[in-house]
């Protein structure tokens, strides 16, 4: 499989395309109790993505699902260094984004989701180094938020969201998200 490798620059957060997509339709479970909306709905409703040019950055074409499952032979892909031993890689697939470390699958954020792969707090030991708020987003998908990390979680994803969207909106964004990757009781 020949990968289009997208380098760390490609993901900056002036790339306001990229990432509502992204937010968009990362977090499966992220849900407004409230409205009973998902975040991919709240953002819909309040400000406008460019599904085309998401269309476009994962090689999506109609018949995609039919013909393999919404996965493509040569996604585009981010690799990255998390620590000296382990490499993550993420696929950008049309239907899923599809998560490794060092090449074994970890997870993915598609119709079959496979989240809650490790608590928020481990978060830290890939972004404290260089306190990156994309690597950060990129992995927070995969996370469950445990009750004693709450508030910070949600101060620190209020302040990544306050980057593309309107305020009046991050809370409830923020919130959905809280909910969706909350440790169950």
């Amino acid at each position: 499989m020949n990968n289009i490798n997208i380098i760390s620059e490609d993901f900056n957060f002036s790339n306001k395309k990229f990432w509502l997509n992204f937010i968009a339709l990362s977090f499966p479970t992220a849900l407004d109790r409230e409205t009973d909306m998902s975040l991919s709905e709240i953002i819909e409703e309040n400000t406008s993505t460019d599904i085309e040019w998401w269309d476009n950055f994962t090689g999506y074409y109609d018949g995609i699902l039919d013909e393999s499952d919404g996965y493509i032979d040569n996604p585009k892909t981010f690799t990255y260094n998390l620590t000296s031993t382990q490499i993550l890689k993420i696929e950008f697939h049309p239907c899923d984004i599809v998560y490794y470390i060092n090449n074994n699958q970890i997870g993915c954020t598609g119709g079959e989701y496979s989240i809650f792969i490790f608590p928020f707090a481990d978060l830290f030991k890939y972004t404290q180094d260089h306190i990156d708020d994309r690597i950060f987003l990129l992995l927070l998908p995969l996370t469950v938020i445990h009750k004693q990390d709450v508030l910070y979680a949600a101060k620190k994803i209020y302040h990544i969201l306050c980057f593309f969207f309107d305020k009046t909106i991050c809370n409830q964004l923020t919130n959905s998200i809280l909910y969706g990757l909350m440790e169950e009781e």
